[in-house]
Protein backbone atom coordinates (compact mmCIF):
# COMPACT_ATOMS: atom_id res chain seq x y z
CA UNK A 1 0.00 0.00 0.00
CA UNK A 2 3.63 2.06 0.59
CA UNK A 3 4.10 2.14 -2.86
CA UNK A 4 0.51 3.44 -4.12
CA UNK A 5 0.86 6.43 -2.09
CA UNK A 6 4.24 7.28 -3.44
CA UNK A 7 2.95 6.97 -6.70
CA UNK A 8 0.13 9.04 -6.06
CA UNK A 9 2.06 11.90 -4.40
CA UNK A 10 4.55 11.55 -7.59
CA UNK A 11 1.66 12.17 -9.49
CA UNK A 12 -0.16 15.15 -8.22
CA UNK A 13 3.38 16.38 -7.68
CA UNK A 14 3.88 16.00 -11.45
CA UNK A 15 0.48 17.88 -12.07
CA UNK A 16 1.18 20.43 -9.67
CA UNK A 17 4.32 21.67 -11.42
CA UNK A 18 2.37 20.96 -14.72
CA UNK A 19 -0.49 23.67 -13.81
CA UNK A 20 1.91 26.54 -12.34
CA UNK A 21 4.51 26.11 -15.66
CA UNK A 22 1.09 26.64 -17.21
CA UNK A 23 -0.44 29.53 -15.61
CA UNK A 24 2.94 31.45 -15.81
CA UNK A 25 2.94 32.88 -18.86
CA UNK A 26 6.40 34.17 -18.63
CA UNK A 27 8.14 30.99 -17.10
CA UNK A 28 10.76 30.77 -20.11
CA UNK A 29 11.88 34.37 -19.58
CA UNK A 30 12.37 33.37 -15.76
CA UNK A 31 14.66 30.37 -15.99
CA UNK A 32 16.15 32.11 -18.92
CA UNK A 33 14.77 30.33 -21.97
CA UNK A 34 14.00 32.79 -24.49
CA UNK A 35 11.85 33.05 -28.24
CA UNK A 36 14.14 33.05 -31.48
CA UNK A 37 14.32 37.30 -31.31
CA UNK A 38 15.92 37.11 -27.55
CA UNK A 39 17.87 34.11 -29.15
CA UNK A 40 19.43 36.41 -31.92
CA UNK A 41 20.00 39.14 -29.73
CA UNK A 42 21.70 36.32 -27.01
CA UNK A 43 24.03 35.53 -30.43
CA UNK A 44 25.01 38.80 -30.79
CA UNK A 45 25.93 39.09 -27.57
CA UNK A 46 27.58 36.09 -26.86
CA UNK A 47 29.74 37.63 -30.20
CA UNK A 48 30.51 40.64 -28.29
CA UNK A 49 32.14 38.69 -25.28
CA UNK A 50 34.13 36.42 -27.41
CA UNK A 51 35.68 39.85 -29.00
CA UNK A 52 35.97 41.71 -25.87
CA UNK A 53 37.79 38.31 -24.26
CA UNK A 54 40.19 38.26 -27.30
CA UNK A 55 38.77 34.68 -28.57
CA UNK A 56 38.49 36.34 -32.13
CA UNK A 57 39.46 39.18 -33.98
CA UNK A 58 38.11 42.53 -35.38
CA UNK A 59 37.50 41.00 -38.87
CA UNK A 60 36.15 37.74 -37.35
CA UNK A 61 33.77 39.85 -35.11
CA UNK A 62 32.72 41.77 -38.22
CA UNK A 63 32.22 39.46 -40.77
CA UNK A 64 30.29 37.19 -38.20
CA UNK A 65 28.11 40.33 -36.74
CA UNK A 66 27.19 40.83 -40.75
CA UNK A 67 25.88 37.19 -40.98
CA UNK A 68 23.57 37.78 -37.91
CA UNK A 69 22.38 40.53 -39.22
CA UNK A 70 21.71 39.08 -42.97
CA UNK A 71 20.27 35.85 -41.19
CA UNK A 72 17.69 38.48 -38.97
CA UNK A 73 16.92 40.03 -42.06
CA UNK A 74 16.27 37.48 -44.22
CA UNK A 75 13.73 35.52 -41.46
CA UNK A 76 10.56 35.59 -42.13
CA UNK A 77 9.61 36.46 -38.53
CA UNK A 78 11.40 39.63 -39.29
CA UNK A 79 9.82 42.98 -39.10
CA UNK A 80 8.91 44.63 -42.29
Amino acid sequence: MMGGSLILLLLVLALAVFVIIKLVPDWQDRVGLSKREDAEDSAEETLRQRFARGEIDQQEYEERHRVLREEREDSPAAPR
